[in-house]
């Protein structure tokens, strides 16, 4: 994953949101757009002014032109519509060019091989992000059709199943979750869905995004931020049993959560165990707040009524 697109307009309170609590380095600021960094890349997060109050788009790095050309290939093959876009939208996003098209949920998908860099000195409230080859983190998403998400990303991008996690209440499976990966990361994309009539609890097409930060201190700084600032923890600090990663979860000013994390495996392709399932979410904590557990509560039950009709788009 190169870089999230947001749309919102409360552009104040993300510039707040990304300097103030998460630590990013700021890049560009305009009256319409705001960027952040992580790392030498250009631009990690963007937000742009637009009354969606979600991510519009989710840029991905190829390797190479034939990459590029492979990934281009097996969408035409499926006809999809592909717009090639070398303007100021590009620079927004801080690359040469992109390829665009409609993905899962209405979400942009773009494709890029040339990122602008910067490395100038970086003014951020930590040591540093997890980046590099496995990019800037991974993101999260609810699918009403999740055999058809998940092939889609299987067929675009190779992407392999690390592992999965299947959630009881009494003696019933409710919800499995799909984590897909397409580099060293654990997974790039997580993909839940709902056993028997398919439900999307969330109003945004994303449920979360995670970035991993470099050290246990830069996550527990992360945390006293986020408690002193007034934007919600949703889930206490705890772990993950597949990723092992160490985390916490908050409200972006758009509604849909930010992970924060550390520690998480990597996989090695080699001696990677396929198959794995798991029955928890966490091995211990995540806890939610008592009051936001009640407010959520209630989103989702009026996003599920929200999702019993209509279709949920995929490119195929």
């Amino acid at each position: 994953m190169g870089y999230l697109v947001v749309g919102s307009r409360k552009i104040a309170e993300w510039k707040d949101f990304a300097t103030n609590v998460i630590g990013l380095h700021p890049a560009f600021d305009s009256s319409g757009e705001l960027a952040f960094r992580m790392d030498e890349h250009a631009r990690r997060l963007i937000v742009l002014d637009d009354d969606a109050e979600d991510v519009l788009a989710v840029g991905w790095q190829l390797d190479s032109d034939i990459e590029l050309q492979v990934t281009l290939d097996r969408l035409a093959r499926r006809g999809v519509s592909v717009d090639y876009i070398s303007d100021g939208r590009a620079a927004s996003r801080g690359v040469a060019s992109f390829h665009q098209f409609v993905g899962p949920k209405g979400l942009l998908i773009e494709l890029f091989t040339e990122p602008t860099l910067d490395k100038s000195p970086l003014n951020m409230l930590c040591s540093g992000f997890v980046t590099g080859a496995a990019g800037m983190g991974h993101i999260s998403l609810m699918s009403r059709e999740p055999e058809g998400c998940i092939g889609f990303w299987q067929e675009l991008f190779d992407a392999r199943v690390s592992d999965t996690i299947s959630l009881a209440a009494g003696n019933k499976t409710v919800l499995d979750v799909t984590f897909l990966r397409l580099n060293q990361r654990h997974h790039s994309v997580a993909i839940a869905a709902t056993r028997g009539r398919p439900l999307d609890m969330f109003r945004t097409r994303i449920n979360h995004f995670n970035i991993e930060v470099a050290t246990v201190d830069d996550l527990s700084f992360a945390h006293e931020r986020c408690a002193e600032s007034g934007f919600k923890i949703t889930r206490g600090v705890g772990r993950h049993p597949n990723d092992q990663e160490l985390s916490f979860y908050m409200m972006t000013p758009s509604g849909f959560e930010l992970e924060i994390g550390w520690d998480a495996l990597t996989v090695e392709e080699a001696s990677w165990q396929e198959g794995k399932s798991y029955s928890n979410m966490s091995t211990w904590g995540h806890d939610i707040p008592g009051r936001f557990s009640s407010e959520l509560g209630i989103s989702h039950v009026v996003q599920i009524i929200r999702s019993l009709s209509g279709k949920e788009y995929l490119p195929w």
